[in-house]
């Protein structure tokens, strides 16, 4: 109660200070003045065969305004040129800026990233006036002579965040909501030759309050500008309806609209539906009667017999041409519309799509380019596409707003699944109870307008199958009023909103969703919301080296219930590219680096929230970070499951939608013998339904071999080439250990001498044929290792037990686990003091034993080496806990420095690609590759690069001298070029100095990367993948490579 009484107190404030003079950008009352009210994406075209391209460009009564614009900046709006919009203007000492873009990225004013806060003083919801750029824009045009007579109109498809438009010095209009169109009708302010127009944007508006989405706030106009022209009499707006019946085979079409009728006499509008093909399937015609304003049209309802239904697989389009003519048959307009047949609806707990409760393979989407900040244009939006469809991404939330309008049609075209999303989101104002806009009667209709454009300018959309009022704007009677409006227009899809359904919340949704719950949290849900279809708006977040134990979620997506898939957050990290600053030149192999939060707002007393943009599947660059491996092996739509492992007996499942396995893949498998492979062949029918399971044997003729370990792996590759990739690309894998011979005791090295020794002081010197090792008795390490004359090991192995933070990590310390100590204990536990070094001769072999205690942890450690007469090495390492309570372990293993050179890489475990305990879904086998190929570049340096569940690995030289390591069980092992230290205290990678040598990480285990969240204690790995503090013991050997 208190709550709704402060609200309602701080809006009474926000409307008592609202004067007569209040600028509509500062007065939630005014939303837009003289804009045209919203419709349907479209264009006009003279004839069939132009509209038939769909492609703007072709139309005649077309034109782009995108380009260079006269442009000033302003710090506010007491500073900003008043009369600018006047024809006598000068503007000649203004510079330019291309149009779209966002004006900071050009100069003027500075980007700012934060998520929740407000980037401005939240002042009585008023909009800031001493801090609140204005951008003046100029440019002029030309009318085609063919659109006289005719109404013009200029289209804004995006602008942060409000703005007013001039015409020769008259004022049009003016216009909120930065996400959909704003339009005019300018005809009556048009002069013949050049016409002058003038925009005035404000970075910040009342509008502001409700654009509080986690991202860079940038302004300008970032969207196309263009004119556009329609006949007096013209289509103002259509809808059509192309469902499914029954049986989801034949196809039901409808379609209505309304025509602004000012002719004299009668007009038809007449409709063609073709296939893709161009065949006729559907024709008709409406009569419209003259002169009455505007005027509703509906169409016959149509049956189109075996239609070819819409799917993210099968994205069939059939072509629809509206046109307006009249009495005489002379056309007046020609409008195209892409139509996709299909189904959405809920049945029994499920979302259906054409009958199917499909499995929503998703990621969030913020629009984002690193040099031109929120304008995308189609090469970009068809970048995401391949590189999802590549990945079996099949769907995207549009976070968290509606998009370009090319985004849709894409999607129609190519098939992506869309969570359309409202724009709108008060996070600032926090995410529980009724501290929020959401509340507010006076905000009402703002929230309305937002949601109502959205869904009339992409309900023509086939992608389009779920509608979102917006993102973390909480619970409230705003949400309510969306939400039926929603409902009330459009009957086709269903309604999904997070914030309505948090627990308590009114539940003004049709599908249970949330954002990072934990697979037990997911388990639960499942159960008392059996009766929704329930998804996560938001999950596994991709921050860093992330994206760890997407299996939990995805056993129980697999399993028969309502649990019907999630969204990745998010796509793409948000970096903004900048050059490389002259002092940390040298250190850069590139000439340029990606910018999050804090590079522009520190020193300006601006909040910023780090690196917090940047939880992207890919870099800012569009480079794959390894997680999106990850999501792609559980998104895959083939899977196979052990039957019997000794019978090679596998059951194979197609879980693709709607698919036959054989439409779209070719199945292969390979045996492998201590990681090459020795045999192969092909899977011989993949005719397996959509949903349906079959089980395969396998007939292998090998003579398998004592000792050697077995792996069998089944991929499948695309069996024709397609837009995305060509014939061959891998879209799923699965990989089956067929015997435990692992090795997992490491046999005594038979060597018929025993190496030299002796000691000098701390100093333990053991030498033998072409090798010689320095132990340090004081310290307990060996110290230093020669191949020859030629060191290798130049320090360790040191006993480690910290990796330098993940952002996961970091970010589950910071958020409040006031409960858990500081991981920060293990950094400098390994700082052991030596109790007792003893050596020994034992079978042809010195042992050396060290035991000591590591003081800052109360546990004690003992490492043993055994130095046989050949050089070769083994490393026993014993931990012993002791009393103290301590957080889990980041590591269990050794650190060594490795002299420069020795930067070949070879290893038989998983690869090639970074492996966790929560991250291991890469096949076995035998992989090379360069010390500095495994960094893995992310926003923030962090641990990257690990290789876990390795039998072996080598590092040596171009000339292949080196060494071998080998663990008595599966180890884990990292190289790089660069200390933890300086990792860990670098901001970004350029302020790194690549050394010369090389550090090497051979661990028992590391944990696992987590990623539930980036900020709470589950962004650390769940408690399967993670290290308690226990008693420990592990072995590997080093052997010396000649």
């Amino acid at each position: 109660m208190k709550k709704l009484l402060f609200i309602s107190i701080l809006v009474l404030m926000h409307l008592e200070v609202y004067g007569s003079k209040s600028p509509e950008w500062d007065n939630v009352k005014i939303l837009h003045i003289n804009k045209e009210k919203p419709h349907t994406t479209m264009m006009v075209y003279s004839s069939a065969k132009s509209a038939l391209q769909f492609d703007k460009s072709a139309s005649d009564y077309y034109q782009c305004l995108n380009g260079d614009w006269r442009f000033n900046w302003s710090k506010n709006p007491k500073s900003r040129p008043d009369k600018f919009y006047q024809t006598g203007f000068d503007d000649s000492q203004w510079s330019t800026i291309p149009v779209p873009s966002n004006w900071e990225l050009h100069g003027h004013g500075i980007p700012i990233y934060t998520n929740i806060t407000y980037p401005f003083e939240k002042d009585n919801l008023r909009a800031p006036k001493e801090w609140n750029p204005v951008g003046s824009y100029r440019r002029t045009f030309e009318v085609p002579e063919n659109w006289d007579g005719r109404e013009v109109y200029i289209n804004f498809d995006g602008v942060q965040s409000a703005y007013y438009v001039w015409v020769n010095g008259k004022k049009v209009g003016y216009c909120q909501g930065s996400r959909t169109p704003g339009e005019f009708n300018i005809t009556k302010y048009l002069q013949k030759g050049i016409n002058q127009l003038a925009v005035e944007v404000y970075r910040w508006s009342d509008g502001s309050y409700l654009e509080d989405q986690d991202f860079w706030r940038l302004s300008g106009i970032f969207r196309d500008v263009y004119l556009w022209s329609t006949p007096k009499t013209h289509i103002r707006d259509f809808v059509y309806s192309a469902s499914l019946g029954d049986s989801y085979t034949d196809g039901m079409f409808h379609l209505k609209g309304e025509v602004v009728s000012k002719a004299k006499k009668a007009v038809s509008v007449k409709y063609q539906l073709l296939d893709a093909a161009g065949k006729e399937q559907i024709s008709g015609s409406v009569p419209v009667e003259a002169g009455k304003g505007l005027v509703s049209f509906n169409s016959d309802e149509h049956t189109l017999k075996n239609v070819q239904a819409w799917s993210a697989e099968s994205p069939y389009l059939y072509q629809l041409l509206i046109s307006l003519e009249d009495k005489n048959g002379k056309v007046l307009e020609v409008i195209p519309q892409k139509v996709g047949f299909r189904n959405v609806e809920i049945k029994n707990g499920r979302l259906l799509i054409n009958g199917v409760a499909v499995l929503f393979k998703g990621t969030n989407r913020h629009e984002h380019h690193p040099q031109t900040g929120h304008y995308v244009t189609t090469a970009d939006m068809m970048r995401d596409i391949i590189l999802m469809k590549q990945n079996n991404i099949n769907a995207v939330r549009t976070s968290h707003y509606p998009n370009t309008p090319e985004w849709y049609a894409l999607c129609d075209e190519y098939g992506i699944y869309l969570i359309d999303e409202g724009n709108i989101e008060t996070h600032g104002f926090g995410n529980k109870g009724d501290n929020r806009l959401t509340c507010s009667p006076e905000w009402e209709e703002a929230y309305l307008d937002r949601v109502q454009r959205m869904v009339y300018r992409d309900r023509n959309h086939a992608s389009v199958v779920i509608w979102s009022m917006g993102n973390e704007s909480g619970d409230g009677p705003n949400a309510k009023k969306a939400y039926e409006w929603v409902n009330e227009t459009d009957t086709s899809r269903p309604y999904l909103y997070e914030g309505t359904t948090r627990k308590g919340g009114r539940n003004y949704a049709d599908i249970y969703s949330r954002m990072y719950a934990t697979p037990e949290e997911c388990t639960q849900i499942i159960k008392d919301y059996a009766h929704m279809p329930y998804i996560l708006c938001e999950y596994t977040h991709a921050m860093g080296n992330s994206n760890g134990n997407l299996k939990e979620y995805w056993d129980l997506v697999y399993a028969d219930n309502n649990f019907q898939g999630g969204f990745v957050w998010d796509w793409m990290d948000q970096g903004l590219k900048q050059p490389v600053p002259e002092k940390y030149q040298k250190n850069s192999k590139e000439d340029h680096f990606y910018a999050y939060g804090g590079w522009w707002e520190n020193g300006r007393g601006v909040h910023h929230d780090g690196n917090f943009c940047m939880n992207g599947l890919l870099a800012s660059d569009w480079t794959p970070h390894p997680g999106l491996n990850t999501i792609k092996y559980f998104y895959r739509n083939i899977h196979l499951e052990a039957v019997d492992v000794e019978q090679l007996e596998f059951k194979l499942t197609n879980w693709y939608d709607f698919s036959n396995a054989a439409e779209w893949v070719n199945g292969e498998w390979e045996l492998l013998e201590d990681g090459l492979p020795v045999e192969s062949g092909t899977i011989a029918n993949l005719d397996l339904p959509a949903r349906s399971s079959k089980n395969i044997q396998l007939n292998v003729d090998y003579q398998y071999k004592e000792g050697k370990e077995y792996f069998i792996t089944f991929s499948f590759k695309l069996n024709r080439n397609t837009f995305f990739a060509k014939a061959g690309h891998e879209l799923a894998w699965d990989q089956f250990q067929l015997s435990d011979n692992f090795i997992h005791v490491l046999n005594t090295v038979q060597t018929e001498t025993a190496p030299n020794w002796r000691t000098e002081g701390r100093t333990v010197h053991v030498w033998g044929e072409e090798f010689s090792i320095q132990f340090d008795k004081l310290n307990g390490l060996l110290d230093k290792y020669f191949l020859g004359d030629e060191l290798v090991i130049k320090k360790g192995p040191d006993p480690d037990f910290w990796r330098v933070p993940t952002d996961n990590d970091r970010g589950a310390v910071k958020g409040g686990n006031k409960k858990l100590p500081q991981l920060g204990v293990w950094e400098n536990a390994n700082g052991w003091i030596i109790d007792e070094v003893s050596t020994k001769e034992e079978n042809n072999a010195l042992v050396i034993e060290a035991k000591g205690h590591l003081p800052m942890v109360g546990a004690k450690y003992m490492q043993t080496y055994t130095v046989y007469g050949n050089g070769e090495v083994d490393v026993h390492c014993q931990y012993f806990a002791g009393e103290k309570k301590l957080p889990m372990v980041p590591r269990m293993g050794t650190e060594m420095v490795i002299e420069p050179g020795f930067d070949q890489l070879q290893w038989y475990g998983p690869g090639k690609l970074p492996t966790y305990q929560d991250r291991n879904v890469e096949k076995m086998g035998i992989y090379s590759s360069t010390v500095t190929d495994e960094w893995v570049e992310y926003s923030k340096p962090q641990e990257n690069g690990y290789k876990c569940d390795t039998r072996w690995f080598t590092l040596t030289n171009i000339e292949g001298k080196g060494l071998r390591i080998t663990g008595e069980q599966p180890i884990g092992f990292g190289t790089t070029h660069f200390s933890k230290q300086a990792v860990q205290q670098s901001d970004y990678s350029f302020e790194l100095t690549k050394q010369p040598e090389i550090y090497l990480n051979v661990d028992y285990k590391q944990m696992g990367i987590g990623g539930t969240t980036s900020w709470l204690m589950n962004a650390f790995p769940r408690k399967d993948y993670r290290l308690e503090n226990g008693d420990y013991t592990f072995k590997y050997r080093i052997a010396p490579i000649r």
